[in-house]
């Protein structure tokens, strides 16, 4: 703009709300005039600047502070302030709990390793030891109170000072007799021990290579001796055990690695060598999904494990019963096979005897040889009716058995359709998983193309899922989302697809389902959701959800819709959470739900 009047900037600001469909917030209005009027400095948000100074001056920081100091600039820069209240929280329990402390963990340890070596006439290795035990017997049920007298004590170590019996020793504690506390070397060599004996020895029971160095290792700490030589020389022969150690566990992992990628090869070559098997197909995109994942737990496999064990084992059951009924068809094809090639042996020598028949007659001299020559000729002929009449039943009889063992045949194939398509649900809601929704999303688009049908997407979030986790725990979060989805499956279409798309997330796809029909159908969910009460804990509970509906347009690709739709539901978090949020007409208002 090259004029500064201020009617002309505000003029100007409406008409870019307007162009880049934004709402008319007071923030979007002071950023887009910013712009517009070209001062850019004046359209940064001043309470993210005050915020950015308030949390970096605070002291102490640790490593977790910096983090998160990082996680909440970043979230400020890119205006993502759905997230800011959250990262202000977790910065101040961070800061509140060092200021709660009167020094880090990491420091403490660090001064008591080096106070503990230390030597000083009137500060034995025994009173030490003494007085370390008497502080974690009294205090060791209380971080902040043990964090204080520790540091207490280390002051007084490093002044040679002898730290008096604390003042708040429980009686039962002061009635004990003072247990003799063994000499500090040797205390911390019998430590030292314990910890290779039960910490790192069960570990090398596959390592016979290990197994050698460690046993001269043990022997030699049983020898041990309190000369400094002796540690010294103690000490680089554990540090080269425990280098070998890492060796082999960076070996254990490359090796995992290696296994993991050649699984994925064989299943890939698998997968392509049996594509027409939607039933193996099914177990190998399951593995596939379990190894692509960057971490795996063993609770994340075990489930996983579980589901597959029954899929395989449905699978089997019905592979067999297939397996036994194209047996039984090959079986009665061959029967019928075999009747028509009698019919057809049987029919070659009726003609022959009827050729035969024909040339006595030509040369028949007498009444009577005519006359026996059709008796012959009707007696054959009868007997060929009955043949064929046998034949004809035999073979309708086999067309039946056949017509049954293809529609056993089909039954079984639907059934193991069936069976199979159970690895593309989510085993938590039983809503379809990301594969599940990545056939289904290609199916509707290809038939939208196809056919110029409309396709609506909404992304649904639950709403304080978290604090619902954090109070009433993880178990009553699944209930949660196992309600929600079952309440989506009694109020849409059953062509409507319900699919779990991450964490509290759900994906509806709507075929055939204008844009505003799309929005009014999520709405009349809310609606629902809030007259029905969800029971956790005796207590009686609404879920609520934000939603973003985004209507599909020829040419673009699924994530691109997915990606609108997660904008929007994001909008309407922004404004008030429990609203539908539109992705096709942002400025228009969204709907409040009570």
């Amino acid at each position: 703009m090259t004029t500064q009047n201020p009617t002309d900037l505000a003029r100007e600001t409406l008409k870019q709300l307007a162009s880049r469909q934004l709402l008319p917030t007071p923030n979007n209005f002071s950023r887009i005039y910013a712009e517009v009027s070209g001062d850019e400095a004046s359209g940064k948000h001043r309470l993210a600047e005050l915020m950015t100074q308030a949390f970096t001056s605070l002291t102490p920081q640790n490593h977790s502070y910096r983090l998160g100091l990082a996680r909440l600039n970043k979230a400020l820069d890119d205006e993502a302030w759905e997230q800011v209240p959250q990262q202000c929280i977790d910065l101040i329990t961070l800061h509140l709990r060092e200021r709660e402390l009167a020094d880090s963990w990491g420091n403490l340890i660090l001064s008591l390793l080096r106070q503990w070596e230390i030597r000083h006439p009137d500060l034995s290795q025994n009173y030490k030891q003494s007085a370390l035990e008497r502080l974690v017997i009294n205090f060791g049920n209380q971080p902040e109170a043990l964090n204080e007298k520790l540091h207490k004590l280390l002051q007084d170590w490093s002044r040679g000072q002898c730290e008096a019996p604390p003042a708040e020793e429980p009686a039962a504690t002061r009635e004990q007799p003072d247990m003799a506390a063994p000499d500090g070397h040797a205390g911390l060599s019998n430590a030292l021990m314990l910890t290779l004996k039960y910490g790192v020895e069960p570990r090398l029971v596959h390592y016979p290579d290990l197994l050698q160095s460690y046993e001269p290792l043990l022997q030699q700490l049983t020898e041990l001796d309190d000369s400094a030589a002796a540690r010294l020389a103690f000490s680089a022969q554990l540090r080269a055990f425990l280098i070998k150690l890492e060796l082999q566990s960076q070996q254990d992992e490359r090796l995992v690695t290696g296994l993991s990628n050649l699984l994925r090869l064989l299943l890939q070559n698998i997968a392509e060598l049996h594509g027409s098997d939607s039933y193996l197909v099914g177990q190998i995109a399951c593995l596939q999904d379990m190894l692509s994942a960057p971490l795996q737990s063993v609770q994340q496999i075990y489930p996983l494990e579980a589901k597959l064990k029954e899929v395989i084992h449905q699978q089997g059951l019905l592979k067999s019963s297939l397996d036994e009924a194209a047996n039984s068809l090959r079986a009665l094809l061959g029967s019928f096979l075999s009747q028509l090639s009698q019919m057809s042996n049987e029919t070659e020598v009726f003609q022959g005897r009827i050729a035969s028949y024909s040339g006595k007659l030509q040369h028949a001299a007498s009444l009577s040889e005519v006359r026996h020559i059709a008796d012959e000729l009707s007696q054959d002929t009868d007997t060929m009716q009955h043949t064929l009449q046998h034949s004809r039943a035999a073979l309708l009889a086999a067309q039946g058995e056949v017509e049954n063992a293809q529609q056993r045949i089909a039954d079984l194939e639907q059934a193991l359709e069936s069976a199979s398509s159970k690895v593309k649900e989510d085993p938590l809601t039983g809503a379809y998983n990301r594969r599940g929704l990545d056939e289904h999303f290609t199916r509707e688009l290809n038939r939208a193309e196809r056919t110029g049908s409309p396709l609506s997407v909404a992304l649904l979030d639950v709403d304080n899922f978290k604090q619902l986790n954090d109070k009433y725990g993880h178990l009553a979060g699944d209930h949660a989302l196992r309600f929600l989805v079952d309440a989506i499956r009694q109020l849409l279409r059953p062509s409507d697809i319900c699919a779990r798309f991450g964490g509290e997330e759900f994906i509806i796809l709507l075929a055939d389902t204008p844009h505003d029909e799309a929005v009014q159908t999520i709405q009349r969910l809310q609606r629902e959701l809030t007259r029905s009460f969800f029971l956790t804990n005796n207590e009686r509970l609404i879920i609520t959800f934000s939603a973003g509906v985004a209507l599909w347009h020829l040419g673009e690709r699924d994530c691109d819709v997915i990606d609108r739709a997660d904008r929007a539901m994001y909008q309407a978090k922004l404004n008030g959470k429990n609203r539908t949020v539109s992705a096709e007409n942002s400025t228009e208002p969204d709907a409040v739900l009570a």
